[in-house]
């Protein structure tokens, strides 16, 4: 294989061994000229060659002319981007968003600053990211600031007394949209020591400070207490709701704490890259994290991935694993199996009848708990593409058709699992709290896996991003008949 310069451009050409012919060489025929640099026979000015041939006219430099400095980074922009600029106006107000990426680094690359700031929605909403790493030694540190905002809404309804003209009371019927805001201010500090190209050890450490800002959006409608019919609207307004007012509505402490972080893991990773997913090779990241502060806790990750190429397809499988454990690993919030990028069919969006935590039967409850296994098996096709790799050749769309059979369980440390097509419940047991001692709770301790399968189409968007729109045939849900359509923004895993 070999490149050819041509008509200002390079092309990449093959030939068979078969297509050389052989030339008997004298071992004791060396000879040290400089070679003529390709092709032997140029159009035009050949400017290199004509220089080699008179090499002996330039002047030489002086030994005496070179001096040694010592090395001094200097940091230059390598790479910056943005992901565009966009507004809106709604019920909610208005927002903007927007982001830019940026890296920066020496001209060895020893020394390197990532920078990132994004804003989505309003003012409070602005979040940013700086990190610098340090590549010169085989031990690669680094250090990294940030401010995240993550934002989460919920809908609610109540009956409130408004004072009326004239004085007194009216009741009317408050529609209200809560938002809530968890902002995460992070320090941490990381290595990594590679064992070879393939492998390395990585371990960190951080300390994190969360706190909350909740606004709620009131919207009052007419209302009737006598027939409890609503009618039409009377007003909205907007309020921040203090650390109490948020406690009272939701049952939970609102208050900002802190904790401090310790982690260690083994990754691996000698995958090969198609046009929306890998190929071939493998992947892992076998890892433990540590929490201290205002929350004792632990967790154990565990993700093993394999890729085998069949030409023209490839056989990729997953397993998963995330758990917690420790004094406080059921008071952080629950962890989710139904997202597209683990199960497929079961997004909490997708629910009819999300509303009540059944006794017997699959919820949506059956998919939240303090520990999550996954497992993922598809058969990849790059679909559209180059034409050596796709099935269908293109130059514009890069897509890769899939075939996927996803299982997920989620559970607690005193849940039951059991293999059925549905749960047995066990109704609702005492579940004590130190605010409210009587409490009582569904129980879930029989968890039954997630199972779906079905049909997605990867599509590679210019290089920017990759979606997913998928249709999955979920085996435990019976709200439903057939299948689910979704849409993931991410790569193939």
């Amino acid at each position: 294989v070999y490149s050819y310069y041509r008509a200002q451009k390079y092309a990449i050409y093959n030939a068979k061994a078969s297509e050389f012919k052989a030339t008997p060489v004298d071992p004791k025929d060396i000879n040290f000229d400089a070679a003529v640099l390709p092709p032997f026979k140029s159009v035009g000015v050949d400017i290199v060659n004509a220089n080699l041939d008179n090499f002996e006219r330039f002047e030489t430099i002086g030994a005496d002319s070179v001096k040694t400095i010592a090395y001094k980074p200097k940091f230059k922009l390598d790479y910056l981007s943005s992901n565009g600029v966009g507004a809106s106006v709604g019920r909610f107000g208005t927002g903007l968003s927007s982001g830019v990426q940026g890296v920066f680094s020496d001209i060895l690359g020893r020394n390197q600053i990532y920078a990132a700031a994004a804003v989505n929605g309003e003012i409070y909403d602005f979040g940013g990211q700086l990190a610098y790493i340090n590549q010169e030694s085989r031990i690669n540190w680094g250090v990294s600031a940030s401010h995240i905002p993550y934002v989460s809404g919920l809908v609610s309804a109540s009956v409130d007394n408004l004072p009326a003209q004239g004085g007194g009371t009216i009741s009317a019927y408050n529609q209200r949209y809560d938002i809530i805001r968890t902002f995460e201010d992070q320090i941490q500090l990381f290595s990594s020591y590679p064992f070879s190209k393939i492998h390395r050890f990585e371990a960190g450490t951080g300390v994190s400070r969360y706190s909350y800002r909740i606004d709620r959006f009131n919207n009052y409608y007419s209302f009737d207490p006598g027939s409890g019919q609503v009618g039409f609207p009377i007003g909205t307004n907007r309020q921040k709701l203090t650390k109490t007012e948020a406690s009272e509505t939701y049952g939970v402490d609102f208050n900002s704490f802190i904790t401090y972080q310790l982690n260690s893991a083994f990754v691996g990773d000698n995958s090969f890259f198609g046009v929306t997913s890998p190929l071939s090779g493998f992947r892992y990241r076998l890892g433990i994290e540590g929490y201290l502060g205002d929350y004792k806790l632990g967790a154990i990750t565990a993700d093993v991935r394999r890729y085998i190429r069949l030409k023209p397809i490839t056989i990729a499988g997953r397993l998963y694993s995330y758990s917690r454990f420790g004094r406080d690993e059921g008071r952080l919030y629950p962890l989710y199996v139904g997202y597209n990028y683990l199960v497929r069919g079961y997004e909490a969006n997708s629910f009819y009848k999300n509303g009540t935590a059944s006794v017997n039967g699959f919820d949506i409850n059956q998919l939240v708990g303090t520990r999550i296994a996954v497992a993922n098996f598809e058969i990849r096709l790059p679909f559209t593409g180059p034409k050596k790799l796709a099935a269908i050749n293109s130059k514009f769309l890069f897509s890769d058709l899939n075939a996927f059979f996803d299982i997920g369980l989620a559970y607690d440390k005193d849940s039951k699992v059991a293999f059925r097509s549905e749960p047995l419940g066990i109704g609702s047991v005492p579940a004590p709290t130190s605010d409210n001692p009587n409490a009582t709770a569904p129980a879930y301790y029989e968890r039954i896996p997630a199972m779906s399968a079905g049909l997605s189409l990867r599509v590679n968007v210019f290089g920017y991003f990759v979606i997913e729109p998928y249709v999955a045939i979920p085996f435990q849900r019976k709200d439903i008949k057939g299948g689910v359509f979704g849409l993931t923004f991410a790569p193939g895993w």
